[in-house]
């Protein structure tokens, strides 16, 4: 016979579930995967003996491969079952021993059964090949292999309902597609039996079947579902807008071309061509952003997200700042139940630095532990090391050869301890920094190439941005070593000379006790160096202290200006220093809020610089200029200045060019101003002098 529908089907099923065949066999790991692959080989079965069927004119030859085929007819239902039963993890074992005890028993009646008690003549139908008739038990076993499909259908819908999200559930959606467009397919082979008149060639949508269901069984990081069919919908109406535009292009450039310019139909055919080819990728753009908007709203911009963690990744400096941020941006932008950060700094023990749940969930549904701790038995921690991956709960049986079942189990527990879906791990100079355990979206949405593609992105950013918070923090901490040297240096010499002081006086006490001008001396120093070491005790606690609750009360800001002016005027009187005061005040009064012993601490700091910067001669001005909401207040001198160099760290504690002074009196200044939400900024130039403005709140209760 010559070939026909029946045949070609045959043949196209055949080879193609060979082709796949191959692939199970060199990528499979897992008995899924070899009960699969069998139920191709009953495929196979089938549609070689279809495709010879379709080609034989001999009947006895036709019942004989009738009965073989029907080795692979009989074998389909149950394995079908059989990779429901290992993909659902049915609990099943009775129901799936009867299914395959009922198809030894329908291929014994196939191959010892009476002629006609299963199947019987073949008759030829179509006028194109022969079919065989039904026997007595053939109707029995049809109405059996529609229950088993039917039943594992059920099963399928079951599982797929339990699902809660991911990889598992996109898997069942996979095999359910794949099935409805196989099965339905495949149905009508056996509408010839009933002498129904529709052709069957249902065997060309079995191979799309197995297809699908190949790629749902084989890869764990399935397309979601719904991108699949997005692009679908992109190309497909893209190419319907195309297609009808290039029937018009062509009618309109034949009409006015052909006859103006004289085109040949070819060349407005190329022409035509051309335009949609140039159209296609803007339109395309176009019409996903009309779907994206109308139909998948929740979908978010990769390189967006990206570039705003980039961003703000850089002005961070704070591990905790990192995590946090970083926590929520990734909870936000998923649509997660829950996140948690676990920080892997201290050897392999990973402990919870950070955590967010969807206030809908409930952290007791989530048994987390009370330490919220991964300790460094932890299986979950050491496949991530081994692998530096992103690990999926629902992709775990891809690792069995690695960690074997016991050891999915095992981590498979410690997901579910925090209710995870999905661990992304941070790794700086190969060592497990960070793990994040993210929970299922909210959707029950699995989580995309997309998404992974994005997380892996994210753990580079946050390994470059945590090794520079690090490096930061111990850059940091040497200044603050360096600190308390440079303190314990000061406070070592500025102590010492007192005390040296103190020393010599005591010493020879013995010997001119009886002296009244000794002891008149004696006293004066001993008082003036006793208190250096007080004014040096309170500048060191002063700097110190927390904030303190400031004594706030109304004052005139240019009668405290006065006031430290005369003091200071004062103390260099008694030094013999020749340093000349100019007043600049625009207005005579200016009443305010605030702790006058602090400000009045704060304007004789600033002064008392300024006149030590000039060495015993020079001008100090000082100026009042009220400024809306707003008062400045502004100390200049006529001194050596402040090299640039060292501008940045006048602030700075216990940093000072003179050979006597703690260091602390700018740094007390600066805090001073600070407590009353005020700034104090510094000008300088070499030779010309520094001028310190402290500006102040008009309003600072």
């Amino acid at each position: 016979m010559d070939l026909n529908f029946f045949s070609i089907s045959g043949l196209v099923l055949s080879l193609t579930c060979f082709v796949l065949l191959l692939m199970i066999l060199k990528f499979g790991t897992r008995k899924l995967h070899y009960i699969w692959a069998l139920f191709n080989i009953s495929l196979i079965i089938w549609g070689s003996f279809a495709f010879a069927i379709g080609k034989t004119s001999n009947e006895d030859l036709v019942f004989l491969l009738w009965k073989i085929a029907h080795i692979g007819i009989i074998l389909i239902p149950i394995l079908f079952f059989h990779v429901i039963y290992l993909l659902c993890e049915l609990n099943q074992k009775k129901t799936l021993l009867i299914i395959y005890f009922q198809g030894a028993f329908f291929l014994a009646l196939n191959f010892f059964g009476s002629k006609d008690i299963f199947i019987s003549a073949p008759k030829l139908i179509f006028q194109s090949f022969y079919y065989f008739t039904a026997g007595v038990m053939y109707h029995l076993f049809f109405a059996v292999w529609i229950a088993i499909v039917f039943y594992g259908i059920l099963q399928l819908f079951i599982a797929y309902r339990k699902a809660a999200g991911g990889i598992r559930r996109n898997q069942i959606l996979y095999f359910l597609v794949g099935l409805c467009v196989g099965f339905s397919g495949g149905l009508t082979n056996f509408f010839p039996i009933y002498d129904l008149k529709i052709y069957p060639v249902g065997n060309f949508a079995i191979p799309l079947y197995c297809v699908i269901a190949t790629y749902a069984i084989m890869r764990y990081r399935l397309m979601d579902i719904h991108l699949v069919i997005k692009k679908g919908m992109v190309y497909s109406l893209s190419g319907g807008i195309l297609a009808s535009l290039f029937v018009v292009l062509i009618l309109i450039m034949t009409k006015y071309l052909e006859n103006v310019a004289g085109a040949t139909s070819h060349a407005i055919t190329i022409i035509a061509a051309l335009t949609i080819a140039v159209l296609f990728n803007p339109l395309k753009n176009s019409v996903q952003k009309i779907i994206d908007k109308n139909f998948y709203k929740r979908t978010y911009n990769y390189y967006d997200v990206i570039r705003d963690i980039s961003h703000k990744l850089t002005t961070m400096f704070e591990l905790k700042t990192i995590h946090e941020y970083i926590a929520n941006t990734i909870f936000d932008t998923f649509g997660l139940h829950s996140i948690y950060v676990l920080n892997a700094a201290s050897g392999r023990n990973c402990e919870v630095v950070y955590q967010r749940l969807n206030k809908y969930t409930k952290k007791k549904e989530l048994n987390i532990a009370e330490q919220g701790n991964l300790t460094h038995n932890s299986e979950l921690i050491r496949l991530t090391i081994e692998t530096e991956n992103i690990l999926i709960k629902d992709e775990l049986p891809a690792f069995e050869g690695k960690i074997g079942q016991d050891g999915i189990e095992r981590i498979r527990r410690e997901f579910e301890l925090f209710g995870g879906e999905l661990a992304a791990s941070v790794f700086i100079e190969d060592q497990l920094a960070l793990l994040l355990l993210l929970g299922e979206k909210l959707s029950g949405d699995m989580f995309t190439r997309e998404d992974i593609n994005m997380l892996k992105t994210i753990s580079d950013q946050i390994a470059i941005a945590t090794k520079n918070a690090r490096l930061y923090k111990e850059k940091l901490d040497s200044e603050k070593l360096a600190s308390i040297g440079m303190m314990a240096a000061t406070f070592a010499h500025e102590v010492r000379n007192p005390l040296t002081s103190l020393k010599t006086f005591a010493q020879l006490m013995p010997e001119k006790y009886n002296d009244i001008e000794f002891r008149e001396g004696f006293s004066k120093i001993v008082v003036g160096e006793i208190q250096k070491i007080d004014d040096l005790i309170c500048d060191l606690l002063d700097f110190s202290a927390e904030k303190k609750s400031a004594r706030v009360t109304e004052y005139d800001l240019v009668g405290l200006v006065d006031e430290s002016i005369d003091y200071v005027k004062s103390k260099l009187s008694l030094a013999h220093k020749n340093i000349m005061f100019e007043k600049e005040y625009a207005c005579e009064s200016f009443i305010m809020m605030g702790d006058m012993k602090q400000l009045r601490q704060l304007f004789t700091n600033l002064m008392t610089n300024g006149c030590q910067a000039m060495n015993g001669e020079g001008t100090l001005r000082v100026e009042i200029h009220p400024d809306g909401d707003s008062v400045d207040v502004t100390i200049a001198d006529t001194g050596k200045g402040i090299h640039p160099d060292d501008i940045q760290k006048i602030f700075d504690p216990f940093v000072t060019n003179r050979e006597s002074g703690t260091g602390l009196g700018l740094p007390i200044s600066k805090k001073i101003v600070e407590e009353h939400n005020g700034s104090l900024r510094v000008e300088s130039m070499l030779s010309e002098g520094a001028m310190f403005t402290v500006t102040l709140p008009v309003q600072n209760k």
